[in-house]
């Protein structure tokens, strides 16, 4: 029997690969928040600022691994804050039916909201990314210190809407233009996101 190798795994054409695995393992059975970038350098067998070479951050990991669509929740929410403030509610919807509706991001995105009414383990990661890395950084950035509890109420407010359009396929919210949702839906967000209460 051949021994292992001892060392970090080095830089391969494989090791992206391999950190993505183990991202997507360990994102789909902990979460997100529980999940450090550390532990999935444990679990590729690669050096810890290797993960740095190929993903700037945890979220663009997630992103990759995860939903497997470029998704750059920092560049999406420095957007939507550099905009007026009472746009942020309508922007913050028009940025999730945009990333919805991404090449393959449909697919994915549905698939994830099918097996998290039907597996335990898959219903927290994407709700955890999108509240802590999106719309929890937007009330942040807007000045609220509730901004844990304003995210994840922004969430539940795109992830119904989302779960009632493409899997549960109600007609009306299927045959909506992404411009009427963005305006119905806007104000809610307005509300979770910005307004003083």
């Amino acid at each position: 029997m051949p021994r292992k190798r001892r060392g970090r795994r080095p830089g391969r054409e494989d090791t992206k690969a391999a950190i993505q695995s183990a991202a997507l393992q360990l994102f789909s059975t902990q979460g997100y928040d529980k999940v450090s970038l550390r532990a999935i350098a444990r679990e590729s067998d690669v050096d810890p600022a290797l993960i740095h070479h190929y993903f700037d951050s945890k979220a663009d990991l997630f992103a990759a691994a995860v939903l497997d669509i470029p998704l750059e929740a920092d560049h999406i929410v420095a957007e939507i804050l550099l905009g007026p403030r009472e746009h942020v509610g309508r922007a913050s919807v028009h940025a999730f039916l945009t990333a919805y509706d991404s090449p393959g991001g449909r697919d994915r995105f549905t698939a994830m909201l099918r097996s998290a009414v039907s597996a335990e383990e898959s219903r927290r990661p994407l709700s955890e990314f999108m509240s802590k890395e999106i719309f929890g950084q937007i009330a942040e950035g807007v000045g609220h210190h509730n901004h844990k509890l304003r995210g994840q109420l922004a969430v539940s407010l795109l992830l119904g809407l989302a779960l009632s359009r493409y899997v549960l396929k109600s007609p009306t919210l299927v045959e909506a233009r992404d411009s009427a949702l963005v305006e119905s839906i806007g104000g809610a967000m307005q509300h979770y996101l910005v307004d003083a209460w």
